[in-house]
């Protein structure tokens, strides 16, 4: 039997992993979830809030409602998670730049995380086992939907960014969309953001804090934008455990083609924003790293695949 400390440890860097990803426009902390084995633990840890939670609650049964939910598991994985995005999203947003004036580093970023995210998507499709030719036509479907569909998401236009804090309730409904992305696979909830011009604002208030510019109203955007996570997190993912459960091949085949599909929203060069001079040799650089990544996500599910904990 393993050792319970250790799987808090592996746990804790898993959770930084999705953090990081979900830091960066384009990337879902779904994905890394999906690659790593835990993805399905995860989804039914968090999808046990019912009546029955409450009960256990109210009577303070502790071991039971711990066991429940998985709580030592959850409470390392959301510790890495919370750790990996209030540190990457600061640092990120600097070697990414502003919508205006991409950082130099941004193709090198997004090259990295192009090449991690294709490897992923072709190990998904390996998870997919359909039961006969009927089924793998269906697959297949479904994998070029989500494939266009994801497509067609990253290729609609940037809304204007909020300049001061939105309403309350915009706060809470922005909140609740993106983490609904940010646990599916290739859906990233940092873009939607993006799109609704709520990323550059809500990324930045991690740095404000740090630097102790943080005022009120900014403050309470970000726990109306948090309640907003927590609630569309508890509710999405019941839906989500049943398609695991019931449709675990099509839902599989639909999240890969989500995966590749959204690749165009990391592809390093973009041609309405240039970044202003770009590193020597910058074309091969970034192939190069495309490659390197791909080939540690392989190495990583080679070695972790025989022990993983999710058994799709």
């Amino acid at each position: 039997m393993s050792d319970p400390r250790i799987n808090s440890v592996r746990h804790f860097f898993c959770g930084l992993a999705m953090g990081a990803a979900d830091a960066v426009p384009g990337i879902s902390g779904g994905t890394v979830a999906l690659v790593l084995g835990i993805y399905r633990r995860l989804v039914d840890a968090i999808s046990q809030v019912n009546i029955e939670a409450f009960q256990l609650l109210r009577k303070r049964e502790w071991k039971a409602l711990a066991e429940r939910f998985d709580i030592w598991f959850l409470l390392a994985l959301l510790g890495g998670i919370a750790c990996g995005i209030l540190t990457f999203v600061t640092i990120l947003h600097d070697l990414i730049g502003e919508p205006d004036h991409p950082a130099r580093t941004k193709p090198l970023v997004y090259a990295t995380f192009f090449g991690a995210i294709a490897a992923s998507g072709y190990l998904v499709t390996r998870m997919i086992h359909p039961k006969n030719l009927q089924h793998a036509i269906v697959c297949v479907v479904l994998a070029i939907v989500g494939g266009g569909f994801a497509y067609w998401l990253t290729s609609l236009p940037e809304l204007t960014d909020y300049t001061t804090a939105p309403n309350p309730l915009v706060s809470f409904l922005l909140g609740a969309i993106a983490i609904c992305a940010m646990i599916l696979p290739g859906i990233s909830g940092s873009y939607l953001l993006l799109i609704l011009g709520a990323y550059h604002y809500f990324s930045g208030i991690p740095k404000a804090l740090a630097k102790g510019q943080l005022v009120m109203e900014d403050l309470f955007a970000f726990v109306c934008f948090a309640l907003g996570c927590v609630v569309g997190i508890l509710s999405f993912s019941k839906f989500l455990k049943w398609l695991l459960h019931q449709h675990e091949a099509v839902t599989l085949s639909l999240m890969g083609g989500f995966m590749i599909g959204a690749l165009k929203k990391l592809w390093p060069w973009d041609a309405q924003t240039p970044v202003e001079n770009p590193y020597p040799n910058e074309t091969v650089i970034c192939f190069s790293l495309m490659i390197i990544a791909a080939v540690v996500v392989v190495a990583i599910d080679f070695i972790a695949r025989p022990k993983a904990e999710d058994p799709l």
